[in-house]
């Protein structure tokens, strides 16, 4: 029985390492992932909800490490291209408030984790973004240095990457 189960291991580990078969699972993958995408850009939870910033970034970095690890896809360059216009309005919409509660008296802060996973992942993509959202992505990347102190590990290690990688 050992035997049995050791030939059986074998025979696994080849299918998971034969090209084809690697492929083929790729594929499905991405269709999966395109057919989930929803109209205006961003992935959601679950199918009928509007779609989330969250999910959409977790998906993106997703796609974009995967790109840079077996080269760049014609699928996940369109779905990459939609969820950025997602991600790049909520951005804009966000650091529009920012500016109106900085003229209220308020002093900008670093605003969130998730401004800081979009700042992130425009890093490791370097893809040009469009003059709004380069606008706020450059409204945002000065208030990241104010704010290192107070972040975790994770934060830190993320902004560490985004300052290397930035000319601010």
């Amino acid at each position: 029985m050992d035997a049995d189960r050791e030939t059986e291991q074998k025979h696994m580990l080849a299918d998971f390492f034969d090209e084809n078969t690697m492929h083929m699972r790729l594929s499905s993958s991405l269709d999966k992932l395109r057919n989930l995408q929803r109209g205006d850009g961003g992935w959601s939870w679950w199918p009928e909800m509007p779609g989330s910033f969250y999910m959409t970034v977790a998906i993106s970095e997703m796609l974009v490490r995967l790109n840079a690890l077996t080269g760049t896809k014609t699928e996940t360059v369109k779905m990459l291209d939609k969820a950025f216009s997602f991600m790049g309005k909520e951005v804009v919409r966000d650091v529009n408030e920012m500016k109106k509660c900085a003229k209220k008296g308020n002093k900008p802060s670093f605003p969130s984790f998730r401004m800081l996973q979009w700042l992130y992942l425009c890093t490791l993509d370097g893809r040009s973004l469009p003059s709004d959202v380069q606008a706020a992505n450059d409204y945002l990347l000065p208030l990241l240095k104010k704010d290192v102190k107070s972040q975790t590990i994770y934060e830190k290690a993320m902004t560490a990457v985004i300052l290397s990688k930035t000319d601010v």
